[in-house]
């Protein structure tokens, strides 16, 4: 196992470059999810209420 880990020498490198590429692809996800949640707002906000219409 420790073998696997260490990958022949380069595993300091090779961990810390998922570890980094893991960071950025959830700050990404949440960046995302909070962009869809603004702009679902704003749509709505934007939008002419349906029910006054009837």
């Amino acid at each position: 196992m420790s073998e696997f880990l260490s990958m022949g020498g380069y595993g300091t490198f090779i961990w810390a470059a998922f570890g980094l590429s893991t960071v950025v692809l959830v700050g990404l996800l949440v960046q995302s999810q909070r962009f869809l949640k603004a702009s679902k707002a704003e749509l709505d906000a934007l939008q002419p209420d349906q029910n006054d219409e009837t």
